[in-house]
């Protein structure tokens, strides 16, 4: 090794293979011990937190080929080894741009011109292509949206159902040893369970001896309100009683209905828990927010409130550890602020470099909370606001609004 290398200082050498992709990393271990040393340490930190990854096709003149290139491309460069992969799509109003048949020339289709067929053809397709790409024995979660929410090198980017190209955000989480991630379906024909007390809601999540729920994210397939809100108000009850105990240990709760959820059972899935739990004695912390302004004139005011109150929690102790979820209305997109991407980067903004997923939904579910982390005292910070109205103190079936969630994760 020639002598500039061997002078360079471990943070240097550190920051250099951060931006390698696993592959040269492991090369990169072959070329003396010192390195190898150095890119193990970076490959164990990666390892352990999620990473995402977002994809659009640009234009029609994009084929199939380019659209395998590309996804084998960013497949790998996921650092992570996962456990479970989440992908949100989109509803494009043309896929045919991914078949190898389209040319311009209709008979070359080789499926029926109705409408209705077509949008199933592309949902399916969109989702297959995927499935071809990744491991047999891994769990994927599909949810079709009315758009998605991701983010690439610190720009948010939010692609709604006008769009008329597919798209994809997708989460890779990893096995990790202080917190996971569970995903729990309720197919069609199948009675959700009763989750009255703790115990019910630990059991039915599979929460172990020393662990707690942290988030949850409730994804609905058009699931009925006769059915959603007697489960809303089961959790309330559950998440009261965590509160009074200690506010930290409480949880979060997000989500929202949406088109369609595939858990590649091959059953059709009406509701699913995605749920992170993590051991007691880990520093995950989590902090949420709901924007909701009376008028589109109040928004700045309820954003920057809001945001001051995430940003005091401490939930943003390192960037390279934080994980955000946005789930929005589909009114709430670039015809309502006048302006593309305009509440992922708001977000972003704040949390510079955090990973941002989520999608657009029909409606959502939400709650404000907001755990004063840099105290040893009972304290929810969501008791400074001053606009109570503006305040979901229980978790509620609304619309109109924006959820955001912010993870940090410490070993």
């Amino acid at each position: 090794m020639g002598t500039p290398f061997k002078n360079l200082d471990d943070l240097v050498l550190l920051r250099i293979f951060s931006f390698l992709p696993s592959k040269h990393l492991h090369r990169s271990m072959r070329v003396c011990k010192k390195w190898n040393h150095l890119a193990n340490e970076v490959m164990r930190n990666r390892q352990s937190y999620p990473q995402t990854f977002v994809y659009q096709l640009k234009d029609n003149r994009d084929k199939m080929k380019n659209f395998d290139e590309k996804i084998h491309s960013d497949l790998e460069k996921i650092w992570c080894k996962p456990a479970l992969s989440v992908f949100f799509l989109n509803s494009p109003a043309f896929f045919e741009s991914l078949s190898e048949s389209s040319n311009g020339n209709d008979q070359n289709c080789d499926y029926p011109k109705s409408k209705r067929l077509k949008t199933e053809h592309k949902k399916d397709t969109m989702s297959k292509l995927i499935k071809n790409k990744l491991a047999l024995n891994l769990p994927k979660l599909f949810i079709t949206g009315d758009g998605i929410v991701g983010s690439d090198k610190n720009i948010g980017i939010e692609i709604e159902s006008d769009c008329e190209q597919p798209a994809f955000s997708s989460l890779f989480i990893p096995h990790n040893g202080s917190y996971r991630f569970e995903y729990k379906p309720v197919y069609f024909k199948t009675k959700l369970p009763e989750l009255k007390t703790e115990q019910d809601l630990d059991k039915f999540l599979g929460v172990k001896q020393n662990e707690e729920i942290k988030f949850l994210l409730l994804l609905v397939d058009g699931y009925s309100d006769s059915k959603l809100i007697p489960l809303l108000n089961n959790l309330n009850r559950i998440r009261k009683i965590k509160i009074e105990r200690d506010v930290k240990k409480s949880f979060a709760c997000s989500g929202g209905i949406v088109k369609k959820l595939d858990d590649c059972s091959g059953k059709r899935t009406k509701l699913v828990f995605l749920c992170l739990i993590s051991k007691v004695e880990s520093k995950c912390k989590v902090s949420q927010i709901v924007i909701r302004e009376p008028t589109q004139q109040e928004f700045a005011t309820v954003w920057n409130e809001k945001i001051n109150l995430m940003k005091k929690s401490g939930v943003f102790p390192n960037k390279d550890k934080c994980l955000a979820f946005q789930v929005s209305c589909c009114g709430r997109g670039k015809d309502y602020h006048r302006q593309e991407n305009f509440e992922s980067n708001m977000f972003l903004k704040e949390f510079p470099n955090v990973s941002l997923v989520g999608f657009f939904g029909y409606g959502e579910v939400g709650v404000d909370y907001v755990p004063d982390y840099g105290s040893d005292a009972n304290k929810n910070l969501i008791d400074d606001v001053k606009n109570k109205e503006y305040l979901f103190e229980n978790i509620q079936a609304t619309g109109f609004t924006s959820i955001f969630t912010l993870i940090s994760f410490q070993n």
